[in-house]
C-alpha cells in the first residue's frame, strides 16, 4: 500500500474544510434571507418592535429584505448595517435604538419608487425633490439668511449633526461649499421625511413628520393642531391630520401670525380647507384645484383662474391661500350678473 505523504493532504484538508465552512455559511445566510422574519430579523429582542411595528403596517406583505436588504444582498450599506447590530449586540449594547442613517435613506427612496413608479415619478417632479445643493448653496439665499441648524428641520433632517458639518463659507466672497461633496445630488426631502415605511395601517397614519431633532417619525395623527391668529382673531383651521404635516415646514413666526414666515394656512374664502383639498398628493400640484370646487364662472362672472390672485400670476398682490372678496372689492361684493347662455 502506498503511502501518501501527509504534506499533499495538508491542503486537500483545507479546501474541504473552506468548503463545508463556505456551505454552513451559505446555508445559514440563505436562511435569513428567505425565512420568515419572525424567526430571522425578529429573533433579536432589539428587532421586536420593529417587527410588532411592521406586522401591522400597510407594508406587512413586504419582506423585509425587500427595502433593507438580505443576508445574500450586495449592497454594501445594508451589510455594514447588519454586521453593525452584530457587533453592538456582542458588545452589550443592544438596548441603544435602532436608527435610519442618512446612508441608508437613499437607497430606501429607490425601494419606494420600485413599487410606487407614479408617486415616485409626482415626486420627482415636484419641489419636494430638491437636493442638498439647491437648497444650501444657492448664493442669494445664503447671503440674506446663512444657513443655520434650523435649516435641517424641513431640508435634510436625516444628516445625522449639525450644520457645521454639513457647509462652511469658502473664500472671499462668502461662498458656501458642502463640506462631503458627494451630497449635492442627494435629495434634502426624502420619501421618508413624510412618511413612516412602518405606519399602521390606517387611513388617518398614512403621513408622518421625520424630527431631525429627535431622529424619529411622529405621526400625523399625534401632532397637534397649531393655533393660527390673523391679527388678534383665531384663524380655522383643517383637523385633516395631514396638514399637520405640512405645517410643521410651512409655519408662522413665533407669534402664529398668519402667512408669516412661510405659512400656507387658508384663511378668506378658503378658510378651513386643507392643504390636499387643492395640492395633489406628492407633486404639490394645484391646477386642477379651482376646477373641483367652482364654476366655469364666479359670482361676478369671471372665471376664478383669470382673477388676480397668485394663481394667475406669482406677482399678485392677492395671496390664493388668504385673499378674501374685500380684497378686490373693497366697496363690496358686486351685484350677481346673469351668465350668458
Amino acid at each position: 500500500m502506498t503511502r501518501v505523504p501527509l504534506s499533499r493532504l495538508v491542503p486537500y484538508a483545507l479546501l474541504y474544510c473552506g468548503v463545508l465552512v463556505a456551505t454552513c455559511a451559505l446555508g445559514g445566510m440563505s436562511y435569513f434571507h428567505f425565512g420568515n422574519p419572525s424567526r430571522t430579523c425578529a429573533a433579536c429582542h432589539e428587532m421586536t418592535n420593529m417587527h410588532s411595528d411592521w406586522a401591522a403596517s400597510s407594508h406587512r406583505t413586504v419582506q423585509c429584505r425587500e427595502c433593507h436588504g438580505g443576508a445574500l444582498t450586495l449592497d454594501i450599506h445594508a451589510l455594514q448595517s447588519h454586521v453593525d447590530r452584530i457587533v453592538r449586540h456582542l458588545k452589550g449594547d443592544p438596548n441603544r435604538p435602532i436608527r435610519l442613517l442618512e446612508k441608508h435613506v437613499a437607497g430606501l427612496v429607490e425601494a419606494c419608487g420600485k413599487c410606487h413608479p407614479q408617486a415616485y415619478a409626482d415626486w420627482q417632479s415636484s419641489k419636494h425633490a430638491t437636493t442638498y445643493a439647491r437648497i444650501f448653496l444657492n448664493p442669494e439665499h445664503n447671503r440674506t439668511a446663512p444657513p443655520t441648524d434650523d435649516c435641517l428641520r424641513c431640508h435634510g433632517m436625516f444628516f445625522q449633526s449639525d450644520i457645521q458639518e454639513l457647509v462652511a463659507k469658502a473664500g472671499p466672497a462668502g461662498d458656501w461649499n458642502l463640506r462631503n461633496a458627494a451630497r449635492a445630488n442627494q435629495p434634502a426631502i426624502p420619501c421618508l421625511a413624510c412618511h413612516q415605511i412602518h405606519a399602521v395601517a390606517d387611513a388617518t397614519q398614512t403621513a408622518s413628520f421625520f424630527s431631525h431633532r429627535d431622529q424619529t417619525h411622529y405621526s400625523a395623527s399625534r401632532l397637534p393642531v397649531p393655533t393660527i391668529f390673523q391679527g388678534d382673531r383665531a384663524v380655522r383651521v383643517s383637523m385633516d391630520p395631514r396638514q399637520r404635516v405640512c405645517m410643521q415646514c410651512h409655519a408662522p413666526d413665533a407669534n402664529h401670525q398668519l402667512a408669516s414666515s412661510d405659512d400656507r394656512t387658508p384663511a378668506g374664502v378658503h378658510e378651513g380647507l386643507s392643504c390636499r383639498d387643492c395640492h395633489w398628493s406628492h407633486t404639490n400640484s394645484a391646477r386642477a384645484s379651482c376646477d373641483a370646487c367652482h364654476p366655469a364662472r364666479s359670482h361676478c362672472g369671471i372665471e376664478v383662474q383669470k382673477m388676480d390672485t397668485t394663481f394667475l400670476t406669482a406677482q399678485s398682490r392677492h395671496n390664493i391661500h388668504t385673499v378674501a372678496c374685500l380684497d378686490c372689492h373693497p366697496q363690496g361684493p358686486p351685484a350677481k350678473r346673469a351668465l350668458a347662455k
